[in-house]
């Protein structure tokens, strides 16, 4: 008796006629014009390779796939002729992942959850017995066709992912699998790695229409920035690891690894082949990332050294032979570090820099171990583009480092001096690098006078062409600095009979060279003269002696002002308004030319 199965002609036995099999398969192979049919050949001939996988005969393990192929050379050609027409069905389907179809992108994953790698574990591993070991399967993903759809959707001729295509990686594939997360940072890393070092150099070309990529610098350098754009956002996709609870439950895994199985010495993941001195510098981060403790790499000779080895690093040991790669934190978080490093090492868009700077302080600064190697990062962007956006983003995650992880950067407030200028002050990000400037100025009390006195200097002449809002948040600003270093209100308090020349050199972008401290805060009289009456208030109230006494202002408030904010203030105001007042008789008023020209009289 034969059945039907998934478009494949197989008895009731699972016995197969290859002959049937190796037809349709070269029939399904030929492609097809129009797009909808092409689709449905692709998911066709999906059905019948995963078929053909769950009944045996491909197969995608760590050894021989076929233990009888070498002995009859029958099973060779065959097992030859699947995998070669698997392979041209994966090249297939990336080359239309390649131009952004949904349906093919559908299908390889399909073909990836059903196409999985296999290995064998020993069950009676270290048990100390003499019996005859027994072996447990472990499927787990296919990390070469991983790597094959990571690539075609990074060669993709457009500059960013479109929407539709975004969500729908996330939504399906990166967010519900941890597992398929573990490995796909593993690809990642490698991609990435692979074009730093110019091993794909030829493919991203091809991809692109380029003939020769040896005559033409500027576009291989463009096709290595789009590559780096992408990688950049299907990382950005995955989420870090906050706790083992992420980790437990079979419904967070796509191959949910067996509960019987235990890790064996040869078997054991990439991941955790790690040397030692990678080891121990993450044991000495331990105190920052407190799940860093839960696992680590399971050496051969750890049982003859096991009782020299430090309790928590023992304990790392033990928990490895009982938990895979993929489920566990301090690989996860480690693979997590590692791929972000490899992407940040590409030239990346402006776009895609803007976000990595954006996400890397709350999302992954805080949860992976040594966030300090992400320090060239930051003082690069910080450095090279200072007097813009990026400058005031890479200053977050400097100034986490420094605050949080004791990094030392002799040039902070050398670039920090020169992100304070008049356009920042209309800036749409003008309230986060306000909020960010306050804390660097203010919580730091062993700050050099001449320093902040450079600082304040700065930002009072910057707030002479500022808004009324920008002007508000100066001033509580000066004043707070005031307080926390009397040294400078001589800035204030000096006076003089004459007038003289301002010695503060406005285009010096050196606080040490600006002079700042031999100056004096002549801008607090323009202040006092401003048109907004908040403004003039503040002003008057700096440097007076009851001032000093009082408690420093609370700047956040003051940096969110908008002139919207500020309207809304004056319109809740209930002010009494004069309602007598003298009738006009003439258009203009008596002193003016043209007086008595037009006259407004009685009807």
């Amino acid at each position: 008796m034969v059945m039907k199965k998934g478009g494949l002609s197989v008895s009731n036995e699972t016995q197969i006629k290859p002959a049937e099999v190796a037809k349709q398969i070269r029939c399904l192979l030929k492609e097809l014009p129009e797009p909808r049919a092409d689709a449905a050949r692709l998911d066709e001939l999906r059905r019948v390779f995963t078929h053909l996988c769950d009944l045996g005969e491909l197969a995608f393990t760590t050894t021989t796939a076929k233990s009888g192929a070498k002995k009859n050379s029958v099973a060779a050609k065959w097992f030859s002729f699947l995998h070669n027409s698997h392979e041209a069905f994966v090249s297939q389907l990336c080359d239309r992942v390649k131009l952004g179809r949904h349906a093919s992108v559908r299908c390889l994953w399909g073909v990836i959850a059903g196409s999985p790698r296999t290995s064998y574990h020993n069950q009676n591993h270290n048990k100390g017995n003499n019996s005859q070991s027994s072996s447990s399967p472990y499927r787990y993903v296919n990390i070469e066709l991983l790597e094959k759809w990571m690539l075609a959707t990074t060669l993709q001729e457009s500059t960013e992912m479109e929407k539709s295509m975004r969500h729908l990686i996330e939504a399906e594939l990166l967010r519900p699998y941890r597992d398929v997360q573990h490995y796909s940072l593993g690809v990642i890393t490698k991609i990435a790695t692979s074009v730093y070092n110019g091993d794909y150099d030829h493919e991203i070309a091809k991809s692109n229409g380029n003939k020769c990529i040896d005559d033409d610098d500027e576009s291989n350098s463009g096709n290595k920035t789009r590559v780096a754009g992408k990688l950049l956002e299907l990382l950005m996709m995955i989420p870090v690891l906050t706790s083992e609870e992420n980790l437990e439950g079979s419904s967070h895994f796509l191959f949910p690894p067996p509960s019987d199985a235990v890790l064996d010495d040869n078997n054991n993941n990439a991941e955790e082949n790690e040397d030692e001195t990678e080891e121990d510098d993450d044991d000495e981060d331990s105190d920052n990332d407190s799940d860093n403790d839960d696992s680590s790499s399971y050496n051969e000779n750890s049982e003859n050294e096991g009782s020299s080895l430090r309790p928590n690093k023992r304990q790392k040991m033990v928990e490895s032979t009982s938990k895979f790669a993929s489920q566990q934190v301090r690989l996860f978080r480690r693979e997590y570090r590692k791929a972000w490093l490899a992407v940040l090492m590409l030239p990346l868009p402006m776009t895609s820099l803007k976000r990595a700077l954006n996400f890397l302080p709350k999302n992954v600064l805080n949860y992976v171990s040594q966030p300090l190697r992400f320090a060239d990062f930051f003082m690069q962007a910080y450095s090279d583009n200072s007097p813009g956006i990026i400058g005031v983003l890479a200053l977050e995650g400097l100034f986490l480092l420094i605050t949080k992880y004791g990094l030392e950067y002799s040039n902070f407030y050398a670039q920090l001096y020169k992100l304070v200028s008049a356009r920042v002050m209309y800036a749409k990000y003008r309230a986060r690098f306000f909020s960010l400037m306050t804390k660097c100025l203010v919580l730091n009390a062993m700050l050099p006078a001449h320093l902040v006195a450079a600082f304040i200097k700065r930002l009072c002449r910057c707030a002479l062409s500022g808004p009324p809002s920008g002007a508000l948040f100066v001033l509580a600003l000066v004043s707070n600095l005031l307080k926390k270093h009397p040294e400078c209100s001589c800035l204030v308090q000096r006076k003089g009979d004459k007038e003289r020349e301002d010695s503060f050199l406005a285009d010096e972008d050196d606080p040490v060279e600006c002079r700042a401290l031999q100056s004096s805060l002549w801008e607090l009289a323009v202040f006092e003269r401003h048109y907004y009456p908040a403004v003039a208030t503040l002003a008057k109230s700096i440097g007076r002696a009851e001032e000093d006494k009082a408690p420093l202002y609370n700047v956040e408030e003051f940096a969110a002002h908008t002139y919207g904010s500020l309207f809304d203030q004056e319109k809740k105001k209930k002010n009494k308004t004069a309602l007598a007042f003298k009738k006009p008789t003439s258009l203009f008023t008596e002193d003016d030319i043209f007086s008595g020209c037009i006259q407004i009289g009685d009807k």
